[in-house]
C-alpha cells in the first residue's frame, strides 16, 4: 500500500473514531420547516402547525419520499382542526395523494365524516373529482355504506351518474350492496343507471 493510501486510511480511522460521539448524539436538530410542518401534523400538534404556517411555510407542502400532501395526512387522521387550519392557510382542497389520486374529500367520505365533508365542500372541494380508478367521493361513500356521507355529498351537488373505471355508478354499487335506502336516495337525486 502506498504512503498516500496509508495516510488516507489513517485519516479515515481518526475521523471515524473521533466523530463517533457526535454520531451517537442523534440526528441534527435543524430540519427544514416543511419537514417540521409535516411532523407537527403527524403528531397532531396544532400550535406548532399554526406557528409554522404563520411564518410562511406552505400549507401545500408534500412529503419528500411519497409526495403525500399535508392536507391528506391531516385528513387521514380525521383531525378537523388541523384540516381547517391548513385550508385557512390556502391548502388546496383538491390536492390528491399521488399514488392513488385520493383526495381529502374521498377519505372523509369513506369515513362517513359529514362535518369534514361539509367543510371541504365549502372550501371548494371538487365533488366529482375522481381517483385513478375513476371513483368519486360519492362512489366511495356508497361502497363504504356511509349513508350520511352519501346524503351530504348529494345535497352538496355530487353527480350520481358518474361512472368509475369499470363503468359502474354509485347506484350500481348501492344495488350490489343491497342497500335500498341508499338506492332510493340516489334515485331521488337523479341517478338513472
Amino acid at each position: 500500500m502506498s504512503v498516500f493510501y496509508r495516510f488516507l486510511f489513517g485519516l479515515f480511522i481518526l475521523v471515524g473514531i473521533s466523530g463517533l460521539p457526535l454520531a451517537m448524539t442523534g440526528p441534527a436538530s435543524a430540519q427544514s420547516p416543511q419537514f417540521d410542518l409535516l411532523q407537527a401534523i403527524d403528531n397532531e400538534d396544532l400550535q406548532k402547525v399554526t406557528d409554522l404556517l404563520s411564518k410562511g411555510v406552505s400549507a401545500n407542502t408534500r412529503q419528500r419520499s411519497s409526495g403525500k400532501p399535508a392536507l391528506i395526512i391531516a385528513a387521514e387522521k380525521g383531525n378537523m382542526a388541523m384540516v381547517e387550519k391548513l385550508l385557512e392557510y390556502r391548502a388546496s382542497p383538491n390536492v390528491a395523494d399521488p399514488e392513488r389520486g385520493t383526495t381529502a374529500l374521498m377519505l372523509r367520505a369513506i369515513a362517513g365524516d359529514v362535518e369534514m365533508i361539509n367543510l371541504l365542500v365549502t372550501k371548494g372541494a371538487d365533488l366529482n373529482k375522481a381517483d385513478v380508478g375513476l371513483e368519486t367521493a360519492l362512489i366511495k361513500a356508497v361502497r363504504a355504506r356511509k349513508f350520511s356521507a352519501v346524503r351530504a355529498l348529494l345535497d352538496a351537488g355530487a353527480d350520481p351518474n358518474v361512472q368509475d373505471l369499470t363503468g359502474k355508478t354509485a347506484l350500481e354499487y348501492a344495488r350490489l350492496n343491497r342497500n335500498r335506502r341508499v338506492q332510493r336516495l340516489l334515485e331521488e337525486a337523479g341517478a338513472t343507471y
